[in-house]
């Protein structure tokens, strides 16, 4: 028996290389005879391989040969060996994929390959000559109203809006105001001891829950540093501060620009036909205030309040506030409305046949002015949020910030958000860590990208951004509502402006969308924005993007929409069949796809927005006007990308292979 298991064992080892070698193709080496002053590492270059490679092919541990040696170099091949790679020890058909950029299958095919086997020293075909091409270019995304021209009522406004870069040289505070709070114990009694003793003058107070906070003003020629000094010794005073002052995120420059690319970039198209928007839903925006009569705006707003320049004392619950003309009276050389920018952003009125497009076909917007052109205290922000509250506002929107933390104005945002609003606001313009009010927990802080999907070179950065949405860049703003104060009057426009002000109302806009479609919890609209949002850089949640770019279709829909791609192909009636890999588009739109097949291809471009796969309404789809001659590389293809809106016969195409 132990005889039988031996003979039996003796045929295996012999007969499994020759069973192993039937599948295998046929292995013929060069071969080298060894000359006098020779080595190995001149055999090497000689045969465009490596000393190892020698090494490992004939199981030598040394360097020494001698003359008359045979020496086995590589397989044989007669071609240009730049078309030709040595597999090396650790090779695998997968890592010399990856290596060259092509795929397993093309190596298989193109070296004649029945199996993944492949052996040290074996010559590997990367590229059929004359035959595999590449083609690369940008996939532009457009919307239905594509060549629909913004141009400005007064055409002596060629100006964009650029970012704020907060001016050094401008003031932090203002000079003779502090604001204390004090602990809820015995504060009437250490208020009154304390402002005595001080000679402070009370400009306004407000009464909460843990304890009064007083808006003082210094007595003329004290130095306010020397009160917070004082008042931070105090035993019955949580904290104190300068009344900060805030600037809005934008400045004026040049440049014009006419189409409204964010909103495709957001998905909004796709977004409209599921949801429009609702009057039902209230966005405050706390700002420089509008122009209550623009015509693409108006029917919109709700009646306004001021509160710059307020000095009344009053409660938090009673507010006798400036006036109830949220008017914004910038001039023309200062900007013009900033305010109004924002507005018009988040819902001017849509489908009207004139103006621009809000991200909301219907919302009521409360303009709240609470800033002029030169900026604006914590004190009037904060009085605006408590004046949100109290109107029961499902949203606000910050389009300001600081790098000065107020405790003031995060008490107002952590009271906003108690009562269940959605706080949005902008990281800020200094392509540094992020402002305040953003930078606070409670907040969706909301960075800004360019036309291509990428940082936008202003924009603020760090841990706290939430988000990302359009904001415009040099040359490719965000168009708007806008307008301006001229002598007593004001004048209605559009214009372009850039700056992280414009991004958070396209995140407030789509948080209204959500509203509007029936998500109440504020939680929840917080998790599908940041939850569906399209990742961008580094992959999951980063200082740069944050969670990514904020999409409403996705946020609609609680579910991310894939990634566009690219292939080519030939049109068979309402088939195509695809003649290439097919590949999904870079984060900025770019494409390459390889290996074309010489011959005529249309460049197909897809987004299957409702995962079918077939191209039908709601999806992108676009192509390459005629086919194209594929007889070398093409490079900067551009292929046009458009919605199929509901209601389109489907479906237009289906997929072969």
């Amino acid at each position: 028996m132990k005889r039988k298991y031996i003979l039996l064992l003796f045929i295996f080892i012999v007969l499994s290389p020759l069973l192993f070698f039937q599948n295998a193709q046929t292995i013929d080496y060069n071969y080298h005879i060894v000359k006098p002053g020779d080595s190995l590492y001149k055999i090497a270059i000689e045969y465009h391989t490596t000393v190892n490679i020698i090494r490992e092919l004939n199981n030598i541990y040394t360097d020494l040969i001698y003359p008359g040696q045979r020496i086995k170099v590589s397989l044989k091949n007669n071609d240009n060996t730049n078309d030709y790679y040595i597999v090396q020890a650790g090779d695998s058909l997968y890592k010399i994929s990856q290596m060259f950029n092509i795929s397993i299958s093309t190596l298989k095919n193109i070296n004649n390959l029945s199996s993944d086997i492949i052996y040290i020293g074996q010559s590997l075909l990367i590229r059929e000559k004359d035959n595999l091409h590449s083609i690369s270019g940008q996939v532009n995304f457009n919307n239905k109203s594509l060549g629909t021209q913004v141009i400005s009522e007064d055409h002596t406004v060629i100006n964009e809006i650029l970012p704020l870069k907060i001016n050094p040289n401008l003031p932090r505070y203002t000079e003779d105001e502090i604001i204390v709070k004090y602990k809820p114990v015995s504060v009437e009694e250490n208020n009154q001891e304390s402002t005595d003793n001080s000679g402070l003058i009370t400009i306004n107070s407000l009464d909460t829950k843990e304890g009064k906070i007083v808006h003082y003003r210094v007595p003329e020629g004290e130095d306010i540093n020397e009160f917070i000094s004082k008042y931070r010794e105090l035993d019955n005073v949580a904290w104190v501060e300068p009344n900060y002052i805030f600037y809005t995120t934008a400045v004026p420059s040049d440049s014009y620009y006419n189409y409204q690319w964010g909103h495709i970039n957001v998905n909004l198209e796709a977004a409209w036909d599921i949801e429009k928007g609702s009057e039902n839903v209230t966005v405050a925006v706390i700002d420089t205030g509008v122009i209550t009569t623009h015509p693409d705006l108006t029917e919109n707003l709700l009646p306004g309040v001021d509160f710059v320049g307020g000095k009344k004392t009053y409660p938090i619950e009673d507010y006798d506030i400036t006036d109830y003309d949220p008017t914004d009276e910038t001039k023309l050389v200062d900007g013009g409305s900033h305010g109004t920018h924002v507005a018009g952003i988040i819902g001017a009125v849509t489908n009207n046949n004139k103006g621009i497009a809000g991200v909301n076909w219907q919302v009521s917007i409360l303009p709240i002015r609470a800033l002029t052109r030169k900026g604006g205290t914590s004190w009037d922000i904060a009085e605006g949020i408590y004046y949100a509250i109290d109107k029961n506002v499902d949203i606000i929107n910050l389009s300001l910030g600081s790098n000065h933390q107020s405790s003031l104005q995060h008490e107002a945002v952590k009271t906003a958000v108690n009562k269940g609003i959605t706080v949005i606001a902008a990281a800020g313009n200094e392509n540094s860590s992020v402002y305040y009010p953003a930078a606070f927990p409670e907040t969706i802080a909301v960075g800004a990208i360019n036309e291509n999907n990428r940082k936008a070179s202003y924009s603020n950065y760090g841990p706290e951004v939430d988000l990302v949405a359009p904001g415009g860049d040099y040359g490719n703003p965000i168009y708007s509502t806008w307008g301006y104060y001229k002598e007593g009057k004001t004048v209605a426009s559009y214009t372009g402006m850039i700056g992280t002000s414009m991004a958070t109302p396209y995140v407030s806009g789509i948080a209204a969308l959500l509203k509007a479609y029936g998500i109440n919890d504020p939680n929840e609209i917080k998790e599908r924005l940041i939850s569906t949002a399209k990742d961008l850089g580094e992959e999951g949640k980063d200082n740069t993007f944050g969670y990514g770019l904020v999409d409403a279709h996705s946020a609609l829909l609680e579910k991310k929409n894939n990634q566009a791609v690219v292939f080519t192909g030939t049109i068979d009636g309402k088939m195509i069949k695809t003649k290439s890999e097919v590949k999904k588009i870079n984060y900025d739109r770019s494409f390459r796809l390889e290996e074309v097949q010489e011959g005529k291809n249309f460049v197909f471009a897809w987004l299957d927005i409702n995962n079918d796969h077939i191209i039908d309404s709601g999806d992108y789809f676009g192509k390459t006007e005629k086919e194209l001659i594929v007889d070398k590389d093409i490079n900067g293809l551009k292929i046009d990308l458009f919605y199929i809106p509901a209601g389109i016969d489907s479906p237009l195409f289906t997929i072969e292979n």
